[in-house]
């Protein structure tokens, strides 16, 4: 049996990846600390110009924008698995009953199937931390004594981390009660998120919901119309790339916006053995890649008659007890994911109450941007009586339609920028 601490950490990182969806994509890993604290820092998404100085002055001082650095005790992740005498006399998993193995012979393997085991269990509660930073902006961990009192939900020590100060300003509520809403309606919501997530200095690439969502939008003929009405090209999609439960369902143009659509259905085993979910029904995330980063701290126990500390990501150690005749297979891991910008996302429940009166204020402010100043939007009689592709094109980009070009027809130009201006602005 291998119980070298170093030669365990190498090869654990030589075990066959496992592929975390909001880990790997949204929250890849980061630093690892020497110390039991992680650094968190984070950076408001700007949109500053830069300004025009005479030559003599040389330059004139621009303040870093929301620039924040903390640091954090690092939450405690330690799941063990023991090995005994008894299990190494019966048969491992797979094996043949007259395979002639002696105990001393699985004892290698057994500890192997351990580890890989707890390793994924450590991987679930990550894309679990992150999947909670989506939904609510804070980190809400409870560090349980023993196994019992986890399953049991008793006398545990409670560690909050929140990202944000003033209440979660990353959630969205929808105007309008979303099944009473028409498609057309529902890509305008998609494209309000995208302008206030704009005007925090943020570009959202992906949508990532829920099955139930996907669902009522894959089934909609309105919505799947809309596709071919702004000649979406959904693209290749490689499946061996995405992890157990997601699935992508291609790209939509939603007024020159490009998302790229995930339905994100995992499920996970909870420490009372419930089975749940890792997003909350109706949820609709509005996310970009590398909005955030997953550092970690060192982890630190005593060896023989003194600590040790390893500044690693998962740090594995076996420990033999002669007294209860038992070998425990251990593993440790310090995470902490956090956002790189607080407000770098946002997120909506389809359940959730619509949005309040003040709340529609704001929206309406949004959309109301998205036109130019002193643009009118012409009568369907005057896009008709337009006969010059320039004119058409010109007047799509002023009322926010882009995409078109000269190649088309004129009848299909028009037809576009009618249907444009039906589906946004009611006309």
């Amino acid at each position: 049996m291998v119980i070298e601490t170093y030669k365990l950490i190498h090869t654990i990182k030589k075990m066959y990846p496992v592929v975390q969806f909001f880990k790997d994509r949204y929250f890849p890993d980061g630093k690892t600390y020497y110390s039991e604290k992680a650094l968190i820092e984070t950076k408001r998404g700007g949109r500053k110009v830069a300004p025009f100085v005479i030559p003599v002055v040389g330059g004139i001082v621009q303040d870093a924008e929301g620039y924040r650095a903390y640091e954090v005790k690092a939450p405690y992740i330690a799941p063990k698995m023991p090995i005994t005498a008894e299990e190494l006399e019966l048969k491992t998993f797979g094996e043949s009953p007259d395979s002639g193995r002696t105990p001393a012979q699985r004892e290698n393997e057994i500890e192997s199937e351990h580890m890989d085991d707890m390793r994924n269990a450590i991987y679930r509660r990550q894309e679990l931390m992150c999947a909670e930073i989506i939904t609510t902006g804070r980190l809400l961990m409870k560090h349980y004594g023993s196994a019992e009192d986890a399953v049991q939900d008793r006398n545990y020590k409670t560690q909050v981390l929140q990202f944000y100060e003033e209440g979660f300003q990353n959630k969205y509520a929808f105007e309008k009660d979303w099944n009473l809403m028409n498609a057309a309606e529902k890509i305008q919501e998609f494209y309000k998120i995208a302008l206030i997530l704009k005007k925090r200095g943020i570009r959202a690439t992906d949508i990532v919901m829920t099955g139930d969502v996907s669902m009522q939008l894959m089934t909609d003929k309105d919505f799947l119309e809309f596709y071919n009405k702004i000649r979406v090209e959904t693209g290749t999609i490689d499946q061996v790339q995405l992890p157990n439960g997601v699935t992508c369902n291609g790209d939509i143009n939603v007024n020159g916006v490009i998302f790229k659509m995930f339905t994100y259905d995992e499920v996970y085993e909870d420490l009372d053995g419930t089975i749940k979910e890792f997003l909350p029904k109706g949820t609709i995330a509005f996310l970009h890649p590398g909005m955030g980063t997953t550092v970690y701290a060192q982890v630190s126990f005593v060896k023989g008659t003194s600590f040790v500390s390893y500044a690693e990501r998962i740090v594995p150690r076996v420990v033999a007890s002669e007294g209860d005749n038992i070998v425990e297979v251990q593993m440790f891991s310090r995470p902490v994911p956090y956002p790189l910008d607080w407000e770098g996302w946002m997120v909506s429940n389809i359940y959730d109450p619509v949005a309040t009166s003040s709340n529609v204020e704001d929206i309406n402010v949004l959309e109301e941007e998205s036109l130019q100043e002193g643009v009118e939007l012409k009568s369907e009689e005057e896009i008709q009586a337009m006969n010059k592709k320039a004119d058409l094109i010109a007047y799509a980009e002023s009322i926010g339609k882009s995409g078109l070009t000269t190649e088309m027809t004129l009848d299909e130009l028009r037809t576009a920028v009618l249907n444009y201006q039906e589906e946004t602005y009611g006309e």
